[in-house]
């Protein structure tokens, strides 16, 4: 049994929105340009407090930091997320065509203003997978091997200068990271923190899926330990792919275990420590393990000069003499740099929201934007390359108990003591290891895959949004992808405002409320009243959509019945002009207008489709043709011993109009431009020349506003008593007013046809221009 309902009744007077306005006295909502330039401009003590701890996060949260019970935790998970910050930097400097040292440059430096500016609390900067093949494809671009190959006759073969290259490469590398920062601080401080709802999650792992198997596919060659030449641009990959097929006869077999045995022991200790994960204090630092233990091996046994592996190499120690950014080569970066702006800002904030609603704090994306631009733009003097959230390392903190920003303070320390004293430890590590330690974390990326099954289940656009982001991305390189996947993004936004259906509505038997026929059966028609809804924003790409939605629904097209009038009545008047030529001797005949006719009864369904026929042919006027209707004392007196008028212009008695009133339900209309302005001006122009009222229900009241500045109630275009609160409220005036309206309507009709003739070819140029 249902629980009985509660009910309300409620006894008003129906309102339109001027009447609504004046008794409930509206407020002024307008906001004086100057006003809003002084307040932006003001400055006081507590704005510039607040300035200066809006981006100085440190000052916020460091007073309030409970050192007994935080720090503990934070120095245990900095240190073991610091454990896999350095292997993990390494690895993916080769992702970026860079000596290894460059990771642990890009896993040290961000991280100083990073700590002061960041505003999620568990979050470490770092080397990322996508950034660091995106940087990878520049610097291939812009110095390519051959630029530093030279032929050497001691050897009889072409040898590459690697120093030079890796020395031109980091510098190139630190211009691109300073360029991306530049560009992230200006978006920043322009407050475009919003660019990323742009960037939807179908669009984001689509392309983040791709760039995973990019990065499965570019690592492959130091797992089998094979040299494969560089590409970049479009189908980079797939000449990559090929040659590493290739080259696997020549697989070297010694990396090849070295990466089986670190995959393997990687992927088991992950499972397990996933699996009990609430039983250990800390996360298990096993690609720190699986380096030294693989370089203890390694080393000592002298593999690599047995076996001709390729490893690691040199690691200078200390700190990076700083750069100057090459500003010269930064219009040719500029692409690639957006790309990286735009998609590390986006991976940064993600993960910013993931942590925060997690946690219980906010993240200001405008923030995030200028820490990250501020962390890439000093690490762009270092020979970085370009960060955003290091994930696994973030996860790590997170996991193990991170509270503040001091845990990314001890993973920097950690990286600091790797810099300075233990990296030349690490000259005989294999490179096959850190693939394998890349490609065992590609896991959870390389399992979207099986996103588009899923999507197409409940979202087919969606699912397109995916694999366009997708394909655009593994075939046409990541700087390609991220273009194509936000224009397809947002053409997908724009087709689902543009061709939204509009529902003609019934009143629900014994309620004020309208909706849907096709989906409720117990509604009924309000004679003479049409009502229609519309559920997207009405604006230039889809004003005309909306007109051709309104005349299907009311299936009555105003523009094709006057136009139908309109020849008509030239018709008409070119055939008594004849008969006036031929009955001149008889008897004067006064001039025909649009007044002094009768009507046929007539369909007007008929009318619509019938108005493009030609009828010059014919004798007898249209059956579908509409004129209005006068009576005998408009003749001019005409008595009823005259003559009767010829067959083609026989008088006709007027058929009423399928309705007296439209009402337009807005409720779902967020916004209207000019052009939809326009459109609705003539819409009411066209149905008012017909004797119908044209009725605005629900207006929001930004719409409302737009209006008004739009000129809508401008020289009586329309009405501001033609907005009305609710549907219920127009049905309640039309019905009062239709009866009133009945006796004056065919008059002003008449008038407005005459004008609508006379004036067509003003309005169209006013249109035009």
């Amino acid at each position: 049994m249902h629980p009985e309902r509660p009910r309300y009744v409620i006894d008003r007077p129906a309102y339109n929105l001027p009447d609504f306005d004046r008794q409930f006295e509206k407020k002024s909502r307008q906001f004086p340009v100057g006003e809003k330039v002084k307040k932006l401009f003001r400055c006081s003590v507590p704005r510039l407090r607040g300035l200066l701890f809006r981006h100085l996060p440190v000052l916020s949260w460091l007073p309030k930091y409970k050192v007994k019970e935080n720090l503990l935790c934070d120095v245990v998970s900095g240190v073991s997320a610091g454990t896999i910050q350095v292997p993990q930097g390494m690895a993916f400097a080769l992702l970026a065509n860079l000596p290894p040292v460059n990771g642990l440059y890009s896993s040290f430096f961000p991280l100083i203003p990073y700590f002061f500016m960041g505003t999620a609390h568990q979050m470490v900067p770092g080397t990322f997978a996508v950034l660091s093949i995106m940087v990878g494809i520049e610097c291939l671009r812009l110095a390519p091997e051959s630029d530093f190959s030279h032929f050497n006759a001691t050897v009889n073969a072409t040898v590459v200068d690697t120093d030079r290259m890796n020395e031109a490469r980091l510098v190139i590398s630190g211009t691109l990271a300073c360029l991306t920062a530049v560009i992230q601080i200006g978006l920043g401080f322009m407050q475009f923190g919003f660019v990323a709802i742009y960037l939807s999650e179908s669009f984001v792992r689509g392309f983040m899926t791709a760039a995973g198997l990019q990065i499965l596919i570019s690592v492959l060659k130091y797992i089998f330990g094979i040299k494969v030449p560089p590409y970049s641009g479009p189908l980079a990959v797939i000449y990559t792919l090929v040659d590493i097929m290739r080259g696997l006869p020549e697989t070297n077999v010694a990396s090849l275990v070295f990466a089986l045995v670190s995959s393997v022991v990687l992927i088991v200790v992950k499972e397990l420590s996933a699996r009990y994960r609430h039983k250990l204090p800390f996360p298990i630092p096993m690609e720190i393990i699986i380096v030294v233990v693989a370089t203890a091996i390694s080393g000592p046994l002298h593999l690599p000069e047995l076996y001709h592996m390729d490893i690691v190499g040199e690691i200078p120690l200390g700190f990076p003499a700083p750069i100057i950014p090459t500003v010269s080569q930064w219009e040719e970066m500029l692409s690639t740099a957006f790309s990286l702006a735009i998609v590390g800002y986006v991976i940064n904030l993600a993960m910013g929201r993931t942590l925060a609603a997690k946690h219980g704090y906010d993240v200001d994306p405008n923030q995030e934007m200028l820490a990250l631009g501020c962390s890439n733009f000093l690490g762009g003097f270092f020979k970085i390359h370009v960060i955003c959230c290091a994930l696994s390392v973030t996860l790590a903190v997170d996991s193990a108990g991170g509270t503040s920003q001091f845990a990314s303070l001890c993973v920097m320390l950690v990286v600091m003591v790797t810099m300075l004293a233990l990296g030349a430890f690490l000259e005989p590590l294999p490179k096959s290891v850190l693939g394998a330690l890349i490609a065992v974390n590609l896991k959870n990326t390389l399992l979207q895959l099986s996103d588009p099954y899923y999507l197409w289940k409940k979202s087919k656009l969606d699912c397109c949004v995916w694999v366009v982001s997708f394909l655009a991305t593994f075939f046409l390189s990541l700087p390609y992808g991220v273009a194509i996947g936000v224009g397809f993004s947002i053409l997908v936004v724009i087709f689902k405002t543009q061709f939204r259906n509009g529902s003609a509505m019934v009143q629900i038997i014994d309620t004020d409320i309208y909706k849907n026929p096709k989906i409720y059966s117990k509604g009924k028609s309000i004679t003479g009243v049409k009502i229609v809804n519309y559920c997207s924003p009405i604006y230039f790409a889809n004003a005309e959509i909306f007109r051709l939605r309104v005349i299907k629904k009311t299936e009555l097209d105003p523009g094709k019945l006057l136009l139908a009038r309109q020849k008509f009545l030239e018709k008409e008047q070119r055939e008594k002009a004849k008969e006036e030529k031929k009955d001149k001797e008889v008897r004067r005949r006064t001039p025909c207008s649009l007044v002094n006719m009768k009507t046929q009864t007539i369909s007007r369904l008929e009318l619509q489709n019938d108005f493009d026929m030609n009828s010059a042919g014919s004798a007898e006027p249209p059956t579908s043709y509409v004129n209005f209707h006068c009576s005998d004392a408009e003749q001019g007196g005409q008595s009823p011993e005259q003559e009767p008028a010829s067959p083609s212009a026989v008088t006709l008695e007027t058929q009423p109009m399928p309705f007296h009133t439209l009402i337009l339900d807005l409720a779902g209309v967020c916004f209207i431009d000019l052009v939809g302005i326009k459109v609705l001006i003539k819409m009411n122009a066209s149905y008012t020349m017909l004797g119908i009222k044209l009725y605005l229900a629900n207006v929001q009241a930004q719409v409302c506003d737009e209006l008004e500045a739009g000129g809508a109630f401008d020289d009586g275009n329309i009405s501001r008593g033609n907005l009305f609160l609710s549907v219920h409220d127009a049905i309640l005036f039309a019905l009062q007013t239709s009866g009133e309206r009945r006796g004056s309507s065919k008059a002003e009709g008449a008038k407005q046809g005459l004008a609508f003739n006379i004036n067509e070819e003003k309005d169209l140029e006013q249109e035009m221009f």
